[in-house]
């Protein structure tokens, strides 16, 4: 059994702990507790073991002691909810990130999105970028035809927090689902390097998965770019820049819940949701990354600066129901179908912010795959 921190031991009913079990129990109801937040960092000297056990309890039994809040007509399932509420605190941006907080997010990641295995091959890459070596892994499913597509996934986190580790579990879905190899590429983090450091490094991450093509086994007229949340920003901001590029313009564009405008207060929805993402958090992230307030009109910061977007590659916009950046990733696809671009916004209802990084949640889980399959469509032969 799970050794538990004494403090995190709450008055658990007994028909809790016989209902979700020894491990689960306590966590469940640490977690729907409305101190959580202030107690959150608790949570993280608990083995895993014992949050995935909480986890994969029925939604059938966590509905009767999570909280869940109807908005905008949505609600989220109750592990959902459980998942959002986790990720909440460490999400806020209320410091600059530490070292503990950064290996709090990984955790997240690790237990809310398990690496299945078999089935993805996956091998490690150097990357020679603009300030020294960035880690990459590639990721190879099984079964695929002599040189097919590949996407460069560039994970979130907010541009602070995050890596190419914790996103194992999902490029390797994107790579089974999508049948192409991923490329999943690491940047410098803000504060520490801000804007255009973490854009030069996916840039030159791109650039070399296209200059390699032959060496990685794919065909060069068959890669895009990809990624979700602050990844989603950069992936955008890089397939602007390269759109009148004949040699490096991407295939095809894959966004998931992108950040594409620094402006929150133009957007309904960024106040209109909380979990896991909140207006002032998203707020102090981009702070985080802002190098000086004149990067606010440059498109590779935020492309929503960009006043034509005309030339973009085929893109794919994927937003959350409940998502404070729902609105401006619509109206992103919006103004790219204006500008006469092959682009769909699908929004997935009743879904969070990260959904592709909640994949131990079967509704999350389906939405990804559907993702995966739109970049199968356009990169897959």
């Amino acid at each position: 059994m799970a050794q538990f921190p004494a403090q995190l031991i709450t008055d658990i009913p007994d028909e809790a702990r016989a209902a979700y079990g020894a491990e689960a129990g306590p966590i469940v109801s640490f977690v729907a507790d409305p101190a959580y937040e202030r107690r959150s960092g608790l949570l993280f000297k608990v083995p895993e073991s014992a949050v995935r056990a909480a986890l994969s309890v029925p939604n059938s039994l966590l509905q009767f002691v999570i909280p869940r809040p109807v908005q905008d007509g949505q609600q989220m399932t109750p592990r959902l909810q459980l998942l959002s509420t986790i990720a909440k605190p460490d999400l806020a941006a209320k410091s600059p990130p530490s070292k503990t907080h950064r290996a709090r997010g990984e955790w997240a990641i690790r237990v809310a999105t398990p690496m299945r295995s078999g089935g993805v091959r996956t091998t490690e890459r150097t990357i020679d970028g603009p300030a020294g070596p960035l880690v990459a892994r590639l990721y190879e499913p099984e079964g695929l035809p002599e040189k097919p597509g590949l996407i460069v996934l560039v994970h979130g986190g907010g541009w602070h927090l995050l890596s190419v580790d914790a996103y194992n579990g999902v490029a390797a879905l994107l790579a089974d689902h999508g049948r192409v190899k991923v490329l999943s590429v690491e940047y410098r983090l803000a504060p520490e390097h801000p804007f255009p450091a973490p854009f030069e490094d996916v840039l030159a991450s791109y650039r070399f998965a296209v200059d390699n093509a032959a060496a990685l086994g794919v065909d060069p007229r068959r890669i895009g770019i990809g990624g979700d949340s602050a990844g989603g920003n950069l992936s955008a901001s890089v397939a602007f820049h390269l759109r009148h590029d004949e040699r490096y313009r991407p295939a095809f564009v894959a966004l998931l819940y992108p950040a594409v405008d620094w402006d929150l207060d133009r957007y309904p929805s960024s106040r209109l949701f909380t979990a896991p993402l909140d207006y002032d958090g998203v707020a102090r992230a981009i702070d985080f990354y802002r190098g000086s307030k004149a990067d606010n009109d440059d498109p590779r910061f935020f492309v929503a600066a960009a006043t034509d977007l005309s030339g973009m590659p085929p893109t794919y916009i994927a937003t959350a129901g409940m998502d404070m950046l729902r609105d401006q990733g619509e109206a992103l696809g919006q103004r790219l179908v204006n500008a006469g671009v092959d682009a769909t916004v699908r929004r997935f209802d009743n879904l969070p912010h990260g959904f592709a990084t909640m994949l131990v949640d079967a509704d999350a889980h389906a939405a990804a795959v559907e993702c995966a399959h739109a970049i199968r469509e356009h990169l897959s032969s």
